[in-house]
């Protein structure tokens, strides 16, 4: 279990309510940057300030604390912050936090994360436009039992979660088949969820932590009443080596081909 601290962080950050973030820490709180010195900084008001700026330049940033260690008052954490720059291009980041608490409160913190640097490509995205409105798209993208109906890659077979996807976090198991894994089980993390908008989850082990590849639908309703759909495969989170040299494990015909199947679910 995390330490309150950790979790009122990373839920606050979450939020993107800069004061909510700032509430996290002491008066006198000092931050260390030691890759980047002249950036560290003392005083929760500037903690409201600082994340203001980023949450400005990373609407839609999302943070997850990997692992984390705990000695007194004392937390070591890994974190990785992920979010979209105004160019449409994926930002992340990933490294080690310490920190210190006081009255349930962070006083200092020495901040490691850095920018992950990827060679190559590391998301494909494909996008049609199809004759439904949003509401109605979103309604079948949020239900787990109708995944296998779009499923180009046809290794889903079907959901064991039958509730809607309502908010980040929420998780679905589905029941998947793959020649070289046989008949299997794979837990969905939903890491974006925003109502007839966004909805996008994270896939792995049952009780593991997702390896770092996600689907994300976007939706953009269009003046004539139907809607652009657009679908990323993004694996820039990927760290381990037998994953990585994999991916990306969904080619870009397989993601067109499953919104040409959506969109003949939907015509139904």
């Amino acid at each position: 279990m995390l330490p309150q601290a950790l979790q009122s962080l990373r839920d606050a950050i979450n939020s993107h309510v800069p004061e909510r973030i700032a509430d996290c820490f002491t008066d006198d709180y000092v931050a260390e940057r030691p890759l980047r010195p002249a950036e560290g900084f003392i005083g929760s008001g500037e903690v409201a300030a600082n994340w203001t700026k980023i949450l400005a330049g990373l609407p839609d940033l999302h943070v997850e604390i990997l692992r984390h260690a705990q000695n007194g008052d004392e937390s070591w954490s890994e974190w990785e912050y992920r979010g979209t720059a105004p160019t449409g291009a994926t930002v992340l980041l990933r490294g080690p936090v310490i920190l210190t608490t006081r009255d349930g409160r962070i006083a200092w913190a020495r901040f490691y994360p850095d920018p992950v640097t990827m060679e190559g490509p590391t998301r494909t995205t494909v996008s049609q436009v199809l004759n439904a409105p949003a509401e109605r798209v979103f309604a079948v993208l949020r239900d787990p039992r109708r995944h296998p109906e779009f499923d180009a890659t046809d290794r889903l077979r079907h959901a064991e979660t039958s509730q809607p996807l309502a908010v980040v976090g929420d998780t679905f198991i589905m029941a998947v088949h793959s020649e070289e894994h046989g008949d299997h089980r794979i837990e969905n993390r939903v890491v974006a969820f925003t109502e007839n908008h966004i909805i996008g989850w994270a896939p792995g082990q049952p009780g593991r932590r997702p390896p770092g590849h996600r689907f994300t639908w976007k939706l953009t309703p269009t003046d004539d009443g139907r809607t652009e759909v657009t679908l990323t495969y993004d694996w820039a989170a990927v760290t381990h080596p037998a994953h990585l040299v994999r991916q990306p494990v969904v080619a870009a015909g397989e993601l067109d081909a499953s919104l040409t199947r959506l969109a003949t679910v939907l015509a139904h």
